[in-house]
């Protein structure tokens, strides 16, 4: 199996690894530990290579195994005899969406605090993001114009919360719906030791992205759009500036 490095420190972007698979055409390899975030939440893959002295081997693909947790496609076959790698991230993509990843948290964070309100999907894009929130019956808002939610969220980053890391087991999950701001049923079943990213008292979520570690980070932002899909559904894009 592999080890995540990512999911304790999302500002490492480089690190040394052993393999422990290799294809017989040299070009799929297995990893001891990884520092690479492979997609998933709506969080892009990390644009990656493996390195070997001063060559570069870019990461084409990435896919799940069970064997050995990831297999990594090159677009090059490596060279014979080689058992150590160096991973490196491209650092400016890697904080660019760990920006943007800790904005949707604190978006979902905010609705729900004052609407009751869960998030059903999010995405990064490559210039902005989008999040949709549904709201309960007696909450859905009569008015929401966008440049008050920005002004809102704004001083959510302003305040410079921290962003921390902490875990808790399925049943308690299931068990403390309030402990969430997603829907439970969005963590696969097989998942038992569950990971939270927490946003002072303003979010907490099931995650295995990666963030900044405090709401300044995030920077300035723009909320760009705030339209409704059907009576209790809202999709918010919101971009980085």
């Amino acid at each position: 199996m592999t080890t995540e490095l990512y999911l304790t420190d999302s500002y490492q972007m480089t690190c040394p690894s052993e393999i422990i698979f290799i294809s017989p055409d040299r070009k799929t390899v297995a990893l001891n530990q990884t520092i690479i975030y492979p997609g998933g939440g709506g969080q892009p893959r990390d644009i990656a290579s493996l390195w070997i002295d001063d060559a570069e081997y870019p990461i084409e693909d990435i896919t799940r195994d069970q064997d050995y947790s990831y297999l990594y496609h090159l677009a090059e076959a490596l060279p014979e005899n080689v058992q150590e790698v160096t991973i490196k991230i491209d650092a400016a993509y890697r904080l660019k969406n760990m920006r943007y990843h800790t904005l949707l948290h604190l978006t979902s964070g905010y609705f729900y605090k004052h609407y009751g309100a869960l998030a059903t999907s999010n995405q990064i894009e490559e210039d902005h993001a989008r999040l949709e929130i549904k709201f309960p019956e007696e909450t859905v808002p009569e008015k929401l114009e966008k440049e008050f939610l920005q002004a809102e969220l704004e001083k959510l980053i302003q305040a410079d919360y921290p962003v921390t890391i902490e875990h808790t087991t399925r049943e308690k999950l299931t068990e403390n719906h309030d402990l969430v701001r997603t829907y439970v049923n969005l963590v696969p079943e097989f998942i038992t030791d569950i990971r939270l990213v927490k946003i002072a008292d303003v979010d907490v979520q099931t995650c295995a992205g990666t963030h900044v570690t405090s709401t300044k980070e995030v920077g300035q932002i723009s909320v760009e759009q705030l339209k409704n899909k059907g009576r209790l559904k809202k999709r918010i894009k919101v971009t980085l500036i």
